[in-house]
């Protein structure tokens, strides 16, 4: 994949007031997210019931995995699917002061090849987590509202805030690819 991020977002992007970062020791956490269609075309999208904010399926990659193991693993815990990897919608990078955490994350989109039961952890049961199936241009209208509440300072979940712009570019790069 090109080594070359989309974007690197910073506290300071989304938070106005954010303190200053330099002293920070960064740990990187590399995470995979996919853009997985179904035999209808639509796009896995996962939600919780805890807040109203969809993100793509996909999470961080365990030492020692592939990023493209680790994609086609979260996809599977999440969603129940086995994916098939299609295209690298490319990389993104941010640094989230709160965790100390910089974090590479790896874009695809894949198809579904086979259905099963998501295996969700104990965190994701717990907020009552659920995938929802969406044509791609809902799911970017979706994405790009909740991108604007983030913007516009409206949204109070960190982690939400870094992951709703990310999600939201690899959708676009999905339709883009789409269209070629």
């Amino acid at each position: 994949m090109n080594a070359t991020p989309l974007f690197v977002l910073r506290d300071r992007d989304i938070f106005p007031d954010a303190l200053d970062t330099s002293s920070i020791v960064w740990k990187d956490r590399p995470t995979g997210k996919a853009v997985i269609f179904n035999e209808d075309n639509n796009i896995a999208l996962i939600g919780n019931k805890v807040n109203d904010f969809f993100l793509l399926p996909g999470g961080g990659i365990d030492e020692g995995e592939s990023v493209i193991d680790g994609v086609r693993r979260e996809c599977r815990e999440e969603t129940g699917c086995t994916v098939e990897i299609m295209d690298e919608l490319g990389i993104t990078e941010d640094f989230r002061s709160r965790d100390s955490k910089h974090c590479i994350s790896f874009g695809y989109s894949a198809k579904v090849v086979a259905h099963g039961t998501a295996n969700l952890t104990d965190g994701e049961a717990d907020i009552g987590a659920y995938v929802r199936w969406l044509p791609l241009p809902e799911a970017i209208t979706l994405l790009t509202q909740q991108e604007e509440k983030v913007r516009a300072g409206e949204v109070k979940f960190y982690n939400t805030c870094f992951n709703t712009i990310r999600d939201a570019l690899f959708l676009k790069r999905a339709n883009e690819l789409q269209q070629k």
